[in-house]
C-alpha cells in the first residue's frame, strides 16, 4: 500500500512514519510546508490511503489558520478530484472544535469537507478530535504542558504551574498511531458508511498537580526505571526520557 502523510515533519507526523516504516508492504509519500501544491499533486496521484495531519495553531495572523485548515483540506480533495481517484482520508482534528475560537472554526471546516467528500465519492474518512497528545519528538516550550515539563525537569529549567488542579485529557502518542494505522487493515464494501468519527483510547483525565509530582519523581530516578510501570505513569515515564539527552538546539527544531 501506498501511503501519503502530510505534516509529516511534526510531532505526529514524525511518529507516524517511524511507526509505517516498520509495516511490511507500505511505501510512503510525505507533505509539509517545505513542498510546493504541484508536489502535492503528483503525490497524490500515487498513493492509496491519505493521514492528513497538517494544519496550522500557532499562526501570525487569523486568516492563517483558514489557510493552513481548511483551504489546505479543500485543495487536497481537488486534487484527488483532479487525479480521478477516490482515496481515504483520515484526518487530525482537535476537540478545539467545539470552542469559539478560530483555530477550532478552521478546523470543523476542514471537518465538514471532508464529509462532504466522503458522501458524495462513496470513500472513507475518519476523523479523530484530539485532545492533548503528549510522548516522544513532541517540540517542548511551544504549545504542549508535557514536552515543556520533561524537558526543563530534565534539563534543570524552572516550570510554572498558575493552578494545580486544572485537569488535563491526554492520550498518547503510542496510542494514537496504533488507532491511526488500524485503517489500513481494515477491508470494505459498497454498502459499508463512509464516515467515521473515532476516538482515542484510554483517554488519562491528570491534573497538572499530577503530572508535576510525578516528573520530580521520574528526575530523582533518572536512569533507573520504575518497575511494573502501567497506563499513565509508564506512557509519562517514556516521554521524559526521551527528553533527558535533547540539545538545546534540537529543542527548537
Amino acid at each position: 500500500m501506498h501511503v501519503l502523510v502530510t505534516g509529516s515533519k511534526g510531532f505526529i507526523g514524525k511518529n507516524l512514519i517511524d511507526r509505517l516504516t516498520h509495516i511490511k508492504g507500505i511505501s510512503i509519500e510525505t507533505f509539509d510546508k517545505d513542498n510546493t501544491i504541484d508536489e502535492l499533486s503528483q503525490k497524490i496521484s500515487k498513493v492509496d490511503f491519505i493521514f492528513h495531519l497538517a494544519g496550522v495553531n500557532r499562526p501570525d495572523n487569523i486568516e492563517e489558520f483558514y489557510k493552513g485548515n481548511r483551504d489546505l483540506t479543500k485543495q487536497i480533495i481537488d486534487l484527488i478530484d483532479a487525479n480521478h481517484k477516490k482515496i481515504p482520508i483520515l484526518l487530525s482534528s482537535s476537540i478545539q472544535v467545539e470552542r469559539d475560537n478560530d483555530y477550532g472554526k478552521s478546523k470543523l471546516q476542514a471537518e465538514e469537507l471532508l464529509k462532504e467528500y466522503a458522501s458524495t465519492s462513496h470513500v472513507p474518512v475518519y476523523i479523530y478530535r484530539l485532545p492533548n497528545v503528549f510522548g516522544k519528538w513532541c517540540k517542548p516550550n511551544y504549545n504542549s504542558v508535557i514536552a515543556t515539563w520533561c524537558y526543563n525537569i530534565a534539563h534543570d529549567l524552572p516550570i510554572q504551574v498558575n493552578d494545580p488542579s486544572v485537569a488535563l485529557n491526554l492520550v498518547y502518542i503510542d496510542n494514537v498511531i496504533e488507532h491511526f494505522i488500524s485503517h489500513l487493515k481494515i477491508q470494505r464494501n459498497d454498502n459499508d458508511n463512509v464516515l467515521f468519527e473515532c476516538h482515542i483510547k484510554p483517554i488519562y483525565k491528570k491534573t497538572l498537580g499530577e503530572i508535576k509530582e510525578l516528573l520530580f519523581s521520574f528526575k530523582n530516578m533518572e536512569y533507573q526505571g520504575i518497575i511494573n510501570q502501567t497506563g499513565f505513569e509508564k506512557a509519562l515515564y517514556d516521554t521524559y526520557i526521551s527528553y533527558v539527552n535533547i540539545k538545546e538546539e534540537d529543542a527548537r527544531l
